[in-house]
């Protein structure tokens, strides 16, 4: 049986074998775009290399790691955030040719981390989760590189990450409710505190239909995640004498307090206030009525966070940039349908 070799891939590819040997090793010069076409053509041939060969002639391994903490609670690998990260780096590793292991670590131990890289010769690290800043700067220090994915701390811009565009889900959220007919709207914003700018953006694009300030009232901090203060606002906005006609919440739990409070109060969800919400888990979809919801670009990110890894590992400069801000998607249902159905249905000139 014929195993397929370097010069295999590299006529499949239209490239020189000395090409195909640096886009599969991933050393020297190669362009994106070069090295993307080498690794479609292994991947048809069912190429497969000697990783052990490899590592002994090169001095170092295509082994990338995902570390989770040691605190991390069982079925958290199985959560739909977590698998889908996991499922996007695992993808993304065998697209590049890169190998991919899962550890368990004391993310507060940069030492502990600083041993995994050398005895595991890890190339470099991906975050699923928050690490303490003072650990990133010692990996910097130590030039071991890494990435988070779906999250970074506010005030370090410049550290290496890959994930939501929490601007475009502010905007997206907003335009959508404007479009439907909501005139008046309270958000509940956890996110610009943790994460990105969803409220500045809520607001821009409310600003941009020329409605007034004050018909979006905007409540932002963490405490607006869910729970007491979440119920505490959707209450006093439901009960004042300008009730609001749509309710964005920034997460799900969220969503299915505005539904309980609305019904407490003979408000029909998607009907009589159209509600959305950001995220798009296991709880949007099964609210009646569905809600309409922005989903986090998950897969697509980790996977990109690969191919940022790369360009990082094979850049002859290491001090590269990576920030990458991916657009989720608008998962349209009746949340807030209906409450456009009703609004057009009640402006119709009556006989």
């Amino acid at each position: 049986m014929h195993h397929p070799g370097i010069i295999d891939i590299a006529r499949k590819a239209g490239v020189g074998k000395s090409t195909a040997a640096r886009a599969l090793s991933g050393t020297g010069a190669v362009s994106a775009r070069t090295r993307e076409k080498v690794m479609k053509a292994a991947e048809a041939c069912k190429y497969r290399a000697n990783t052990a060969a490899r590592t002994l002639r090169r001095g170092h391994s295509r082994l990338l790691g995902v570390v989770l903490p040691e605190s991390a609670t069982p079925g958290f690998l199985s959560h739909a955030v977590s698998a889908q990260k996991l499922e996007g780096i695992a993808r993304g590793a065998k697209r590049l040719g890169y190998d991919l292991q899962v550890f368990l670590e004391n993310l507060g131990d940069v030492e502990a981390l600083h041993r995994l890289a050398i005895d595991k010769d890890v190339r470099g690290f991906f975050f699923l989760g928050h690490v303490e800043p003072t650990v990133l700067d010692l990996l910097k220090r130590y030039r071991i590189p890494w990435i988070a994915i779906n999250w970074r701390y506010a005030d370090r811009l410049a550290d290496p990450h890959c994930w939501t565009d929490f601007a475009h889900a502010g905007r997206t959220l907003t335009e959508h409710l404007i479009s439907v007919g909501c005139r008046r709207v309270i958000v509940t914003d956890w996110l610009s505190a943790q994460y990105g700018p969803f409220g500045e953006h809520a607001r821009a694009a409310w600003s941009a239909a020329g409605l007034p300030a004050a018909d979006l009232i905007l409540h932002r901090g963490r405490e607006f995640q869910h729970g007491p203060a979440v119920a505490d606002a959707y209450a006093r906005a439901l009960d004042s004498a300008d009730r609001p006609d749509g309710i964005i919440a920034t997460f799900e739990g969220a969503a299915k307090q505005a539904y309980t409070l609305l019904q407490e109060r003979g408000l029909r969800p998607g009907v009589d206030v159209a509600v959305a919400t950001f995220d798009d888990l296991d709880t949007a979809a099964n609210l009646a009525p569905a809600c309409t919801a922005y989903r986090q670009p998950l897969f697509d990110m980790a996977e990109s966070a690969v191919g940022e890894m790369d360009r990082l590992l094979t850049s002859p400069r290491r001090a590269l940039t990576i920030a990458r801000d991916l657009p989720g998607t608008l998962w349209v249902r009746d949340s807030t349908t209906l409450f456009n159905f009703n609004f057009n249905f009640n402006r119709r000139p009556q006989p």
